[in-house]
């Protein structure tokens, strides 16, 4: 299949913007890429335009694309590459990265149900693409050399060994950090090459969800993901008699 679109997708916090940066790298030493400014672009029709263009493939990098595009994400002339994690790590990672503490008005059961919802609800809609490659975080951040390969062969290239080790040395997380630090000192040209934003980098921790969420909020997330986490052979940490509605905040 010619490739004419390639579309970086998963759960925030879940290490698609390694992905999209080693991504961008593959394909800039195989074809005239272009990396979209605006995601899958302004409308169904430029969405699907990108996707049978000729000239050259397209990059996007998206989360929560609008629902008129999710519904109308093309197959043909398109691969996904989508990344997934424990999404009560996801929330967890969020919040830690937006600085929303206890007591937040940005936080509380209600808001962390919310959230897992979405992220399940949007990953059934990319896994479900036809050429869709996923990721699961806790896999592929232990072992970039393998991501790095993976990915070359999801997209059909043939990249030479050095610019392998190129990109797994780039990829470290002290030269993230060092990025999300630039672009806090309001260096956006950092941020359009790399997709790193401010605080990007946390600490990666698996697990941490049980540091960061209250009580309530991690029942709330584990009961919203509850199926989620089972097919996906995350461990489950309450019982279902302690699930309840999260109150309306």
């Amino acid at each position: 299949m010619r490739v004419m679109l390639v579309v970086v997708c998963g759960m925030h916090r879940s290490g698609s913007t390694l992905v999209a940066q080693l991504a961008k790298g593959l394909l800039s030493a195989s074809c005239e890429l272009t990396v979209s400014s605006n995601g899958l672009g302004s409308s169904v029709e430029q969405m699907h335009a990108r996707a049978s263009d000729p000239a050259h493939t397209w990059l996007a990098k998206v989360h929560i694309p609008r629902r008129e595009l999710r519904r109308a994400l093309p197959d043909q002339g398109a691969l996904y590459l989508y990344t997934y994690r424990d999404v009560r790590d996801a929330l967890a990672s969020a919040w830690r990265k937006n600085r929303f503490l206890f007591g937040s008005e940005d936080r509380g059961p209600t808001i962390a149900a919310k959230f897992v919802r979405e992220e399940i609800e949007i990953g059934a809609v990319f896994e479900d693409r036809r050429h869709c490659w996923i990721g699961r975080y806790e896999t592929i951040v232990n072992d970039i050399p393998s991501l790095v390969n993976d990915l070359e062969s999801f997209l059909d290239l043939s990249v030479s060994t050095a610019l392998k080790q190129e990109l797994v040395e780039e990829a470290a997380p002290d030269k993230q950090r060092q990025r999300s630090q630039l672009v806090s000192t309001g260096d956006q040209l950092v941020r359009l090459e790399t997709f790193i934003t401010t605080n990007h980098i946390t600490d990666g921790r698996f697990g941490a969800w049980k540091e960061t969420l209250s009580v309530e909020e991690a029942i709330a997330s584990e009961h919203a993901a509850r199926d989620w986490l089972r097919q996906k052979k995350y461990p489950l940490c309450f019982r279902k008699a302690m699930y309840t509605d999260p109150p309306q905040e």
